[in-house]
């Protein structure tokens, strides 16, 4: 299985970081960028992208996962939105969090489904349209609809563990449980 997370100047590496560990156990973890240029996440860290957007066949992607950012630029980026379009249509999940949302959002792959909004995005569709779309909703940390999982900023490991289960990635409910337990509710296991 290959996960691919995608990377680009000022991605919030903390939304995804829990994420890719535990996809780590059961998948190869590899970074995408929109070029082959290093990219700087907005805690610092520097980032070479182990693949390219214009290189990668999406037959190769098992899961791809955007993080929040700056975003703007990834929105309007057609090649990032033709794959996401092309994953949604094979029915392959992709999963965004925070700006990652407004990426999806611009690729149309939440029309007519149930996904988290965040402040940025409610603002953006408040300003351009007048309303937020009717499957937005800012109550809940997660939301997985189909092959789509969309998370608020703060709810990463909400959305960790909802990846987990998505690509199917414990061994039982009993793993399931000990890694809630253990990352969301720091018990000791």
């Amino acid at each position: 299985m290959n996960t691919y997370v995608l990377v680009y100047n000022s991605f919030v590496q903390f939304e995804v970081v829990l994420a890719a560990y535990f996809m780590k156990t059961q998948s190869e973890v590899h970074t995408l960028g929109l070029n082959s240029m290093p990219v700087i996440s907005c805690e610092g860290f520097s980032i070479n992208p182990s693949a390219v957007l214009g290189n990668i066949d999406v037959n190769a992607i098992d899961l791809l996962v955007i993080p929040g950012g700056e975003v703007e630029e990834l929105a309007a980026n057609e090649g990032l939105l033709a794959l996401i379009r092309s994953m949604n249509a094979s029915g392959k999940p992709v999963a965004g969090i925070c700006g990652g949302v407004t990426v999806l959002k611009a690729a149309g792959v939440l029309e007519g489904r149930s996904y988290v909004d965040n402040q940025e995005g409610r603002e953006a569709a408040e300003s351009s349209k007048g309303l937020p779309d009717a499957g937005a909703s800012d109550e809940v940390n997660v939301i997985r609809d189909g092959n789509i999982l969309t998370a608020k900023p703060n709810g990463y490991v909400d959305f960790a563990l909802e990846l987990g289960r998505m690509m199917d990635i414990y061994q039982d409910e009993a793993d399931l449980q000990e890694t809630i337990d253990f990352f969301k509710y720091f018990k000791s296991v």
